[in-house]
């Protein structure tokens, strides 16, 4: 394009300009911007806090292990405070409080696309991302099942390991021969952990 061109097309459209601004020079451009008092009323806008669903899924991974550990090693204080099974919780605490919080993060995604077709965004790609949403969060729910069940088998195993299944039983065996020979004897918790403890040192 030649400048002759270049300097014509510019100068129609600088006319045209002026032209519109000529012809709406009385125009009242307020007469077609809404009022306040016609906008929806969109509430207050709040940031969600995400910090306090990290802790929260921290504290209650915490429990859980903690929980798990007394249930399978509470009566090996010896195994359960050794500084390899209280770095093994620590590590397993983390790692299901990641588990907790996608699951939470998952559902909350879930509930805002479901607001977002409330609000009208019916879209069959919307539908396609919510029925994606589900199937995360199913998987979710498995992977959870599964990453406890692995939990319980390595603790459960740790006791099997320590020969505690083996010092408990023959622990009650002694209990029953010693009420057969004398009804007034009886074997309290601190002397079954002593023979526990007498059993792994000897296996050591």
């Amino acid at each position: 394009m030649s400048d002759n061109k270049k300097t014509e097309k510019i100068n129609n459209l600088q006319e045209e300009f002026n032209k519109i601004q000529e012809d709406n020079k009385d125009l009242d451009v307020n007469m077609y911007l809404a009022k306040m008092d016609d906008l929806p009323e969109l509430g207050e806008i709040q940031i969600y806090n995400y910090d306090a669903d990290v802790v929260e899924a921290k504290e209650r991974a915490d429990e859980v292990l903690n929980s798990l550990l007394d249930l399978y090693l509470g009566d090996l204080p010896s195994v359960k405070q050794h500084s390899y099974i209280k770095n093994k919780v620590k590590e397993d605490a983390l790692n299901y409080a990641e588990t907790l919080f996608l699951i939470k993060m998952t559902r909350k995604t879930f509930i805002s696309q479901m607001r977002q077709v409330d609000n009208g965004d019916n879209n069959a790609r919307m539908y396609e991302v919510m029925n994606q949403t589900m199937t995360q969060m199913r998987d979710n729910i498995k992977f959870n099942t599964s990453v406890k069940s692995d939990l319980e088998k390595f603790y459960k195993d740790i006791r099997k390991d320590m020969g505690a299944n083996e010092v408990q039983a023959q622990a009650q065996e002694d209990i029953v021969k010693d009420e057969d020979t004398n009804d007034n004897m009886i074997m309290d918790s601190r002397k079954m952990n002593d023979m526990i403890s007498t059993y792994l040192k000897n296996k050591s």
